[in-house]
C-alpha cells in the first residue's frame, strides 16, 4: 500500500513536471508527445533508486539480525534455535511487516517443519537481492556443512557490515550538500523562464515561434537533460 502510494506521488509529480515543460520550454501541448518518453525514463530511475533504497535497509536490518543470531549463539544456544530467538527479537527491534522480520520468520516455519539452517539462510541470500546477503549465505553454507567457526563467520561478517555501513553513511552525508545543489540547479532554468513568461512574456516570444527559435529551445532542453543526468550522477552514491 505505501509503495503504491509513493507511485502514484511520483506519477503525479512527474506528470506536472512535464506539463510545465511543455508550457515554459516549448509553448505547445504538441510538444507533450515527445517529452512523455524523457520522464518515462524518469520513472524507469526512480524505480532502480528505490530498489537500492530497499536494498540499503535490508543490508542494515540483516546486521542487525545477525547480531541478535550471535547473542543468542554466545549464550550456548544451537544456531537453530539462535535464529529462532532472534526472530522474536527482530520483532522488538522492527515492525511485523519489516523485510527481514518476514525472512527471519520464514526461517523460524521453515525450521519447525525440518528444514535445514543453511539452505534457509542461502534461500534468504537469494530472494533478497543483496550482494552482502549472497555472500554471507555463501560462507554460512561452507562453515556449517565443514563445521567450521560459525561463531566467528557471523562476528566477521557482522563488523564488515557495519563497517561499509558506516562508510556508505558518511559518504552520503559528505554528498547530502552536492545533492541540494544539483536540485537547485535544475529548478533555476524553470524558475528563469517562470519569470520572463510571467514579467517579460515577449523577450522569449521569437524562440517559440518558427523552426530556427524551436530547434534552439529543443537543443537547450536537451543540453538541460544531458546536464541534469550528470549531475545526478556525480552526486549519488549505490550501495
Amino acid at each position: 500500500m505505501v509503495m503504491r502510494k509513493e507511485t502514484g506521488k511520483f506519477c503525479l509529480k512527474q506528470a506536472g513536471l512535464c506539463l510545465l515543460t511543455a508550457y515554459l520550454f516549448f509553448y505547445s501541448l504538441w510538444s507533450l508527445l515527445v517529452l512523455v518518453p524523457f520522464f518515462g525514463m524518469e520513472f524507469r530511475r526512480e524505480r532502480l533508486r528505490r530498489k537500492e533504497r530497499e536494498a540499503m535497509e535490508f543490508a542494515g536490518q540483516f546486521r542487525d539480525g545477525l547480531q541478535c543470531v550471535l547473542a543468542s549463539l554466545e549464550a550456548g544456544y544451537s544456531i537453530e534455535n539462535s535464529f529462532i530467538k532472534a526472530t522474536d527479537d527482530l520483532l522488538v527491534m522492527f515492525p511485523k511487516d519489516a523485510p527481514i522480520v518476514r525472512s527471519f520468520r520464514n526461517i523460524k516455519s521453515q525450521l519447525a517443519n525440518g528444514a535445514n539452517i543453511e539452505d534457509l539462510v542461502m534461500e534468504m541470500g537469494e530472494h533478497s537481492d543483496v550482494e552482502d546477503v549472497r555472500n554471507f549465505a555463501e560462507v554460512f553454507l561452507i562453515a556449517k556443512r565443514t563445521g567450521g567457526d560459525i561463531i566467528g563467520v557471523i562476528r566477521s561478517s557482522t563488523a564488515a557490515l557495519y563497517q561499509k555501513q558506516e562508510v556508505a553513511r558518511e559518504i552520503r552525508t559528505v554528498l547530502l550538500a552536492k545533492q541540494m545543489e544539483v536540485r537547485i540547479m535544475k529548478a533555476m532554468p524553470y524558475g528563469i523562464l517562470l519569470y520572463f513568461h510571467l514579467f517579460s512574456p515577449g523577450f522569449l516570444a521569437p524562440l517559440y515561434a518558427g523552426v530556427v527559435g524551436r530547434a534552439v529551445m529543443a537543443t537547450v532542453f536537451v543540453l538541460y537533460i544531458v546536464c541534469c543526468r550528470l549531475a545526478d550522477k556525480l552526486a549519488e552514491v549505490g550501495y
